[in-house]
């Protein structure tokens, strides 16, 4: 069987880069998001590409089937499958 799996591989900073009191750009490392705060993610990205192709017209809601809306009261293990799909790599 194909299944459609669509992921993307992404190589991303650690941090950010600021300007110092010399216009100097340096890198200040942040934390790692949270579980929670990739979820939220996630949830939010879903939602907003879930209505920018209904607004295309390429994608219509159907209310029995509630994969899309991603509620916690749904499925908490297809919540857990998004939210796994974004991955931290460590630094070597």
């Amino acid at each position: 069987a194909l299944n459609l799996n669509v992921h993307f591989h992404i190589l991303m900073l650690d941090g950010v880069y600021r300007e110092d009191e010399y216009q100097q750009l340096r890198f200040r490392q942040t934390k790692a998001p949270t579980k929670v705060e990739l979820e939220q993610l996630v949830h939010t990205l879903s939602h907003r590409i879930a209505s920018f192709l209904e607004r295309k017209g390429l994608l219509e809601r159907d209310m029995e089937i509630s994969w899309l809306t991603l509620d916690e009261e749904v499925d908490e293990a297809l919540s857990q499958m998004h939210s796994s799909s974004i991955t931290k790599v460590a630094k070597t």
